[in-house]
């Protein structure tokens, strides 16, 4: 029984590899966090606050600050994208999916399914997810922890049985959805506010927030390093960041001016140092706008 359990933690924590990544693939890896995936060629994160990661955000290939339900990138700027435990964190899970659609032509979305939020709820999980007839079904958590009773018990803490399964059969307890153009998905309760959650304001890049390259430890974080190095030896294409960038508000042109990028349409200004930063844009005054205007 154990060695079965073994192998099926060994097929969930090789699942990465199996991805229908072509070498040729460019890949979008949102809300990275502190261990992108070692195939992506761009990284994309939103809050760089311990809440959300165990460990400080990795940085140690193109990446871009936003708000992943308003994405900068130009329409079809990826073949194929990447989100790792993204949906079940959003107030707005249509306009995150629209906007993968958008952005990318193909991709792979993981998320836990709602059978392991009612085991193992986090505070910091707004949706249940399940993939029902490969459509994601979405629901709106009411609280923090709706299922009083389960909540309660924790059982994992107070049963080595259920704790055993739980952790032994990790592919019971996650969606795994891979889409192609299209996502087809459905949120049963609209109407459900998640004001019970309070969102952190995104902070500033900093030395203190971020680390160039990821933690290594142990087989695994050895596996991962060498998952990096031969992706980056059999990608072909090469990577201008600015060429797939946009406004995320107008999806306009962007021109980088000093150390900043700004919207050839509305007049945004977005921090281009130490990466392009679309979580504090400002609008241009008058005078700014006639100065980038002449150039």
């Amino acid at each position: 029984m154990w060695g079965q359990w073994s192998l099926k933690r060994v097929r969930w924590s090789l699942r990465k590899v199996s991805l229908p990544i072509k070498s040729s693939d460019l890949v979008l890896d949102v809300g990275s966090g502190s261990n992108p995936h070692p195939a992506a060629d761009v990284l994309l994160e939103r809050y760089l606050d311990p809440k959300h990661r165990y460990s400080p955000m990795v940085i140690d290939r193109p990446t871009v600050l936003a708000n992943a339900c308003k994405m900068p990138f130009r329409d079809k700027a990826f073949d194929y994208s990447l989100a790792f435990h993204v949906l079940e964190h959003l107030d707005e899970p249509a306009a995150f999916l629209s906007e993968l659609q958008r952005v990318s032509k193909a991709g792979y979305i993981e998320t836990p399914n709602a059978l392991f939020e009612r085991i193992v709820p986090y505070d910091v999980h707004l949706l249940e997810v399940m993939n029902v007839d490969e459509a994601l079904i979405i629901h709106k958590k009411p609280s923090a922890r709706p299922d009083q009773f389960l909540n309660e018990l924790e059982i994992l803490e107070h049963s080595n049985s259920w704790s055993q399964f739980f952790y032994a059969n990790p592919a019971l307890f996650h969606v795994q959805y891979f889409w192609d153009d299209q996502i087809d998905f459905k949120i049963d309760n609209p109407e459900t506010s998640l004001s019970w959650f309070v969102e952190p304001e995104p902070e500033t890049l900093d030395e203190g927030n971020f680390s160039s390259a990821p933690a290594s430890h142990g087989a695994r974080s050895f596996g991962l390093s060498l998952l990096r190095k031969y992706y980056k030896l059999r990608k072909r294409r090469a990577l201008n960041l600015s060429e797939i960038l946009c406004c995320p508000d107008c999806h306009e042109s962007l021109v980088e001016e000093r150390s900043e990028f700004v919207c050839t349409e509305c007049q945004m200004s977005y921090p281009s140092v130490p990466v392009p930063d679309f979580n504090h844009g400002f609008a241009l005054t008058r005078d700014q706008k006639m100065v980038v205007t002449a150039c």
